[in-house]
Order: C-alpha cells, then sequence, then structure tokens
C-alpha cells in the first residue's frame, strides 16, 4: 500500500469517528467508538489522540469523546463563505408571513440535507427547526425533495445504504413506497412531509435550483398544519413553490433554458 492510500484510509476512518460523535449528544468512550466504528481499539485510539491535539475533538473528565471546538472554527468559516445567508433571508420572512408559520432553507448535496436558517412568524406556535443536523431523507420533505431530483443511480446508492428508520405510524419505511412517493414528487415540483418525521407537523418543501439547473437549496414551510388537504396548507404549497422560483431566479436559473 502506497503512503498516499494510508493517508486517505486514515483519514476516511477519522471521519467515520466524526460522524459517530456527532450522532451522540452525550460523547462515546473509546471502546464504544471502536465497537460502533470497526475499527482496532489501538486505530481508534491513534485517530482520536491526534483529532484531540487539534481541538478537533475533546475528552470528557469519564473519558468519553465529544467533538472539538475547532469544528466549530470551521463550520463558522464554512458560514462566512456563504452569501446564501443573506439572499435567501427576505425569501425566508416573506414565506413565514405569507403562511403564518416557520419557514426553513437547507443545503443539498448528494449525501443529504441540513437546515442553516429559518424565519418565524409575528404570531402564532412557533416550530423550531432542526438546524445544523443532516435530516432523514424519507422521512421528511426536504429529504424527499433531494431524493427525488437526484440521478437515478446517485439516488439508489444513497437508498441502498440508508434505513428506512420509522419515526412515527406515518413514515414511509418500504421502498417501494417510498420510491413511488419520489415519483409524484417530482411530478408535482415539490415535497409533503404528512407527520412522517414528528406527529401534527406537517411541511412542505420546494426545489431552489441555481444558473446551471442543479437543486442546491430546500425553502420549506413547517407548522402544526391540521391536514395535508386542508386550505391553508394547500395555500403554504402555493407560497412555498412561488417563493423558490423567486429564490431560483435570483440565483440565476432560467427555467426556459433548464426544461
Amino acid at each position: 500500500m502506497s503512503q498516499e492510500e494510508s493517508k486517505v484510509k486514515s483519514l476516511d476512518k477519522a471521519l467515520t469517528l466524526l460522524d459517530l460523535l456527532a450522532a451522540h449528544d452525550g460523547g462515546m468512550k473509546l471502546s464504544e467508538l471502536s465497537q460502533a466504528a470497526g475499527f482496532p481499539k489501538s486505530t481508534a485510539h491513534a485517530l482520536l489522540s491526534t483529532m484531540r491535539d487539534r481541538g478537533v475533538v475533546s475528552q470528557l473528565d469519564t473519558g468519553a469523546y465529544i467533538l472539538g471546538i475547532k469544528l466549530f472554527e470551521y463550520g463558522a468559516a464554512v458560514s462566512r463563505g456563504f452569501d446564501i445567508g443573506a439572499l435567501a433571508k427576505p425569501y425566508l420572512e416573506r414565506l413565514s408571513a405569507l403562511t403564518g408559520s416557520t419557514a426553513v432553507i437547507s443545503m443539498t448535496d448528494n449525501r443529504g440535507v441540513v437546515s442553516f436558517d429559518h424565519a418565524f412568524p409575528s404570531g402564532g406556535v412557533r416550530v423550531m427547526p432542526q438546524i445544523g443536523v443532516r435530516l432523514p431523507l424519507h422521512a421528511t420533505s426536504q429529504g424527499k425533495l433531494l431524493l427525488a431530483y437526484l440521478p437515478q443511480r446517485t439516488k439508489d446508492a444513497l437508498l441502498k445504504r440508508s434505513r428506512l428508520v420509522s419515526f412515527t405510524p406515518h413514515t414511509i419505511t418500504d421502498r417501494q413506497a417510498l420510491c413511488r412517493d419520489l415519483d409524484d414528487v417530482r411530478a408535482k415540483g415539490y415535497a409533503v412531509e404528512d407527520g412522517e418525521y414528528k406527529i401534527g407537523l406537517r411541511s412542505v418543501s420546494a426545489p431552489v435550483f441555481d444558473s446551471t439547473g442543479a437543486l442546491r437549496y430546500a425553502l420549506t414551510t413547517i407548522g402544526f398544519f391540521r391536514r395535508a388537504v386542508s386550505e391553508d396548507f394547500l395555500a403554504a404549497v402555493m407560497d412555498t413553490v412561488e417563493q423558490a422560483k423567486r429564490m431560483s431566479s435570483a440565483l440565476g436559473y432560467l427555467q426556459e433554458s433548464h426544461p
């Protein structure tokens, strides 16, 4: 094995450990990380020690490892590089005012969806979105939107390694049923979550495209709507789609050029 191949594999293993820590708020001990990652304790310890020295992870008095402050610095640097926050803000605020519900903007890539900003209505019940957390693809409108617009091979690979966990009695856990739902999303141009992630909550997400026609963001309305066919929810669908179209135009997307 070449030195370059070894470095790449070590990096991949380090990122696996970080993914595990990100999913466990209370931290994980060496033995737990080693078992969950499938690495020898010596390998996990060496990687964690290096990352601890660089501030990427921290170790509590209990011996458990948690994510370190250095990652927050990296995240802040990433945020500074995005003008999308400033661009999205008026669309979020307008959508929230129109629907009387929480508006959320999420970033998409070939691995998943992460929400990074939101706006609340001036009155009523506020729904606090999960900011900075990778959302389940099969149980949220943002995730289903991404899956619907991914190339078939990428979507198949992503679904193959994803567990269709049941969050509520309404969560779609059958792959064929999910694929039919995704076809419907693509045909309509928006995705709906009907109590599939959290009981009582319903959301709609519409695609935000960039100048190349690629799906870059998901614009979402989420709230305690009575039913997915109620008048207020259907109005929220229209408002969300419209604001997503306007935001796409602001990013240089020309629908005529990208059928």
